[in-house]
């Protein structure tokens, strides 16, 4: 989110934005300016930096109070604290002012370079993967285009093996079956809110075999979900029953299984456990399908 305070200073300078920073080139430098926890952010990158460069930027900082600066790659980033008041943009802007006025009468000749290739030739600002904002000449900014055109059409047409993921699923979600048991056993009671783990664990199991990201593979992943929800279910009521018989005996298992209160009482469980686990599997299916929709991209950064 680009809070109104830079979101302002973005208009003074007349510069551009992305979806949580202000970015340009304010004579022969870069910037990027953004807020932070308790903090606005200003990243300054300049087209040469030496020491003598360094020493006149810090006597320029302690003279506005400026105390928490750090050195990028030909670049400063100046950190604003705000305790309790939001730290003034035209103090911000004071200072910026004065720095670029510094270098852009230094290095007159002189522009920011790209940074990916390092050149200094025709530049623009771009947002890769919605990430930060870079500065990145028109090489650079065709190849990395082609690179992440091939790059999304090859992870569209990557076989994934659908039949690895549901096992994946289904062997790590076995722990929730003694999950369920132990719950049960030991407080005598199903918690329905155990069933979670069969979701958290058959999606890392899907994901661990390879399984493909798609909508077939989240659909996969929650029918593998349900089968060991009403298996965990299932598998409680069971060493309950052998503990109460103290033998075990499967064809007595299922009579007692089928008794009408017995049944009753086990559907009832494995429904509510489905409705705990359903909430959860709606939230991690819109992930996954977000997963799968989401395509690295570069695009210019847009009007403020």
């Amino acid at each position: 989110m680009l809070w109104p305070g830079i979101k302002k200073l973005g208009k003074e300078l007349n510069l551009k934005r992305t979806d949580s920073e202000i970015t340009g080139k304010v004579k022969n430098c870069f910037i990027r300016a953004y807020d932070g926890h308790n903090q606005k952010v200003l990243e300054l990158y300049v087209p040469e930096m030496d020491d003598d460069d360094k020493n006149n930027i810090v006597i320029k900082l302690e003279s506005k109070k400026i105390k928490k600066y750090e050195w990028l790659p030909n670049g400063v980033k100046l950190t604003f604290v705000e305790l309790i008041r939001p730290y003034s943009i035209k103090k911000i802007r004071e200072i910026l002012e004065e720095l670029v006025n510094y270098f852009s009468n230094k290095y007159p000749a002189q522009s920011p370079s790209c940074q990916h290739c390092g050149q200094q030739n025709e530049t623009d600002v771009y947002c890769v993967n919605k990430n930060a904002s870079l500065l990145i000449c028109n090489d650079c900014y065709r190849q990395i285009e082609r690179d992440i055109q091939n790059e999304n059409t090859e992870n569209k047409n990557t076989e994934g093996n659908y039949l690895m993921g549901f096992i994946g699923a289904i062997l790590f979600a076995i722990p929730g079956i003694l999950a369920t048991v132990l719950v049960f056993v030991f407080l005598d009671r199903l918690v329905a809110i155990s069933a979670l783990i069969y979701v958290i664990l058959g999606i890392k199991g899907y994901k661990t075999f390879k399984g493909k990201i798609s909508p077939v593979g989240a659909v996969i992943v929650i029918i593998a979900g349900l089968i060991m929800v009403a298996l965990g279910v299932i598998a409680a009521y069971s060493v309950v029953i052998f503990r109460e018989l103290e033998m075990i005996n499967f064809d007595l298992l299922i009579y007692i299984l089928k008794m009408p209160d017995v049944y009753k009482e086990l559907i009832s469980n494995i429904a509510l456990s489905y409705l705990v686990s359903c909430l959860y599997f709606v939230f991690q299916l819109n992930q996954m399908l977000k997963e799968w929709k989401n395509q690295k991209s570069i695009q210019k950064a847009r009007e403020i």
